[in-house]
């Protein structure tokens, strides 16, 4: 069957065999590089050609673009049965779960950090948007449909097993993978009758997002805290638990430990999966949606920031700190940094240089300070007509005027009016003018305000000049100069440490190439692997008596059986004690040392610099505030004086 027809009626020729699977075998096609074949073992039913020929003349560029798509079907005569059809060669890309495995992304995306997986999960929500968009729905989404590349751009594959909405006919999807499938689905026996929605997909989608962004941990596997919890994916699927919600503990979960925290993502994105994996989803249209998950994962992007311990560690800036540098303080590396980042920059940095000009720096030295008591002034002159003195004229005319009662109008009173005259004398003439007094409050009011401007510039001034902020800024850098000067020693320990370690680590590296997935271990399904993924076990380097009993599940047969299997893989392992094969523990050794230095002298620099503005800003808050202050000080001296009237 190497020469076929497309249902153009052209006559192609087959290559070889590419690939096999349970459904059919791809082969290459030779006049056209681009394209492969795929052959089914079986001819299909007529339904299924039916949907082939309709996806073969329905081939949008959207479609084409994010999906391995027919492109032509396949006659082993013209107009004869379908067996088959073209699509478009996937190359340079990978099934999505060789990027979210930690393990198998420290060997095949090796410089992929956070934000390498944070973009392939927003390209695949892109891909499962465009299938939407046109009507159809996936179906069967798992992790192994979905291909990704070193550039982060996703193409599904399997297109042919989707369901597809044909005009008014709707050829359906009749397979599933029960560990992708939602909770309101699973236990169907089959999906052969069954049409599904794009919320369907929404969960599966929700799940490979999660998949990417934690590490290739299953949102509902976790750490049981009852007994009817954790016997397996599906009925935990079935039964909404969610493992890293907020209510996860009365669901019956708590998270893996060493997982990533669901906190890493905005509360926003938390909501979301909330919604996605839990009974909300389930009713019409609950989950998020791809282009829901497309904007979220966008705006996420926007946020995004730097460790400044390793360019791996990228997260959002809602974090005030890095998870990754917390997650390995508890021994959970996810990401490697390979050093391939540090370089000698060539700045010419000396210790010596950078301390001697911190140090040189200075706050400013004020001259000498304006005193209100160096300033002659005369006092300014009492309004025209006001007396310092008494003011006895009315005193006067009170007087004349009762002499005259007494004497003329009413002169038996006789003494007792005298006396009361000179009582009304004593009263009236013995007052300050009221005037006099309401304008030397005045000057005592304007003389503390003006005091009271002064003694502020004063203040001003002593915190410009005092040097306080000077000290403490020097004071912080001083542990960065130590730091510094120790790095030749901590260098030569780290060397020496990494020699004594360097068989442990060839080890590691040995059983990390002994993936789990790809090994026939006695009584390790799909199921039990699964779990063993959910908790971080991928590899033999993984496997340790502790954490395999952790997983509910496995017992002590299985865990003896898991760590026979580590056994085996170990046995093949053979140390290279060379000079060469120490070269690889030599040189993290020196990178780690080369990142610290960098950040060090970094610091220092920047320190410097800070140095340094603050003394033009204090230079320039002093200029601004000696004229100010002299100002200030011819006030107070001229209200000081106005007061001595």
């Amino acid at each position: 069957m190497n020469n076929l027809w497309t249902g153009g009626g052209a006559s192609i020729a087959l290559g070889k065999q590419l690939g096999k699977g349970g459904e059919g075998s791809v082969f290459d096609v030779p006049a056209q590089p681009k394209l492969v074949a795929k052959l089914y073992h079986a001819a299909p039913n007529a339904q299924k050609q039916d949907k082939l020929r309709f996806m073969a003349t329905h081939g949008h560029k959207d479609l084409l673009e994010y999906l391995a798509w027919p492109t032509e079907t396949l006659h082993q005569s013209r107009g004869g049965p379908v067996v088959g059809f073209l699509m478009e060669r996937v190359s340079q890309k990978q099934p999505v779960h060789m990027l979210y495995s930690v393990a198998h992304r420290k060997q095949d995306y090796p410089k992929a950090a956070w934000d390498f997986l944070l973009y392939a999960a927003r390209n695949t929500a892109t891909a499962f948007e465009a299938v939407h968009r046109h009507g159809h729905v996936l179906g069967d989404v798992n992790q192994g449909n979905v291909m990704v590349g070193h550039d982060t751009k996703v193409l599904l594959i399997d297109s042919d097993s989707m369901q597809i909405a044909a005009g008014g006919k709707v050829h359906l999807c009749e397979v599933g993978v029960s560990h992708f499938t939602p909770p309101e689905l699973q236990g169907i026996s089959s999906f052969s009758t069954l049409a599904r929605s794009a919320n369907h997909d929404a969960f599966g989608l929700a799940l490979l997002i999660f998949h990417l962004l934690f590490a290739g941990r299953h949102p509902f596997a976790g750490r049981p805290l009852r007994e009817d919890v954790g016997n397996g994916l599906e009925p935990d699927i079935k039964a909404f638990r969610f493992a890293y919600g907020p209510d996860a503990g009365q669901r019956g979960f708590a998270p893996p430990p060493r997982s990533i925290p669901l906190s890493l993502v905005p509360p926003a994105v938390q909501s979301m999966f909330q919604r996605a994996f839990t009974e909300a989803g389930a009713m019409a249209a609950g989950r998020p949606t791809a282009s829901q998950w497309i904007a979220a994962l966008d705006q996420m992007r926007g946020t995004l920031k730097t460790c400044g311990k390793s360019k791996m560690h990228v997260y959002p800036n809602h974090s005030s700190a890095c998870p990754w540098c917390a997650l390995e303080n508890q021994g959970a590396h996810f990401f490697i940094d390979l050093g391939t980042f540090i370089t000698n920059t060539g700045t010419g940095f000396v210790l010596a240089r950078v301390w001697a000009a911190i140090e040189s720096v200075h706050p400013p030295k004020a001259s000498a300070l304006a005193q209100p008591s160096q300033i002659k002034v005369e006092p300014t002159p009492l309004p025209q007509g006001l007396k310092k003195g008494k003011n006895r004229l009315p005193s006067f005319v009170v007087i004349v005027v009762a002499a005259a009662f007494f004497t003329y109008i009413a002169p038996a009173l006789g003494i007792l009016g005298g006396l009361l005259c000179f009582g009304i004398w004593l009263t009236v003439s013995s007052g300050a003018s009221e005037d006099y007094k309401k304008e030397m409050a005045q000057r005592q009011s304007r003389r503390d305000a003006a005091q009271s401007a002064y003694d502020q510039l004063i203040s001003n001034v002593t915190q410009i000049t005092a040097g306080t902020r000077f000290a403490q800024e020097k004071q912080a850098l001083a542990p960065l100069r130590q730091a510094h000067e120790n790095l030749a020693s901590v260098e030569k320990n780290m060397i020496e440490s990494a020699k004594a370690k360097a068989q442990a680590r060839q080890l590691h590296d040995h059983l990390d190439r002994f993936f789990i997935e790809d090994a026939d271990i006695a009584g390790l399904g799909t199921t039990k692997k699964a779990a063993l993924r959910s908790w971080g076990i991928e590899t033999a380097a993984d496997v340790t008596r502790a954490g395999v009993r952790a997983v509910k599940g496995f017992g002590p047969k299985l865990t003896t059986t898991m760590l026979g299997w580590r056994s085996q893989c170990e046995a093949r392992f053979r140390f290279d004690p060379s000079p060469q094969a120490l070269q690889t523990d030599i040189a993290r050794a020196k990178n780690e040392v080369a990142a610290q230095r960098q950040k060090l002298e970094s610091g220092l620099q920047s320190g410097l610099e800070r140095l340094a503005r603050m003394r033009v800003e204090a230079e320039a808050n002093l200029a601004r505030a000696t004229p100010a202050l002299t100002q200030a000080a011819s006030t107070l001296a001229q209200a000081t004086a106005d007061l001595m009237l």
